[in-house]
């Protein structure tokens, strides 16, 4: 088998732009060799998919410390465990709670502060507009209709 010469590969270029720009443009180009670099196109975008984004930096990849967590105990320590009918169970364990705990007790002063910071710039106004503007409106058709229609 002889290697593809140089025309080849150029008209295979060429063909994988026309049959990119067919759809958004409205021309048609041949479909010669068009399941090959569909399958080309395929396969380079799976590999670019799997690849990582980014390494992982030699801070992050350190251990901070470690658990006194025996061997035979590893299975529980991932908190994963398989019963014979093969469900996979997992339960909360007492890390994971060590570290939500945190954020479960922080919450109701992280709210109490997000409202109190949109109080003025935004709650306020609001209620005034509903107060001065949609009641008072509502009240005038109120009265309007008391006045006209009713018995």
């Amino acid at each position: 088998v002889s290697p593809p010469s140089r025309h080849k590969s150029v008209a295979i270029l060429a063909q994988a732009i026309l049959s990119h720009f067919q759809g958004r443009w409205g021309f048609k180009c041949p479909p010669r060799d068009l399941p090959a670099m569909s399958l080309r196109r395929a396969i380079i975008r799976a590999k670019e998919a799997v690849a990582p984004l980014r390494k992982t930096s030699r801070k992050d990849q350190t251990r901070i410390g470690t658990y006194p967590v025996p061997p035979e105990a590893s299975i529980w320590w991932a908190n994963r465990y398989q019963v014979p009918g093969g469900e996979i169970k997992q339960s909360f364990s007492p890390y994971q709670q060590k570290i939500m705990f945190q954020w479960f007790w922080n919450a109701p002063s992280r709210w109490y502060w997000r409202f109190s910071k949109w109080a003025w710039p935004i709650g306020i106004p609001y209620l005034i507009i509903y107060i001065f503007v949609y009641k008072s409106c509502q009240m005038d058709v109120e009265a309007d209709i008391r006045a006209k229609a009713w018995w």
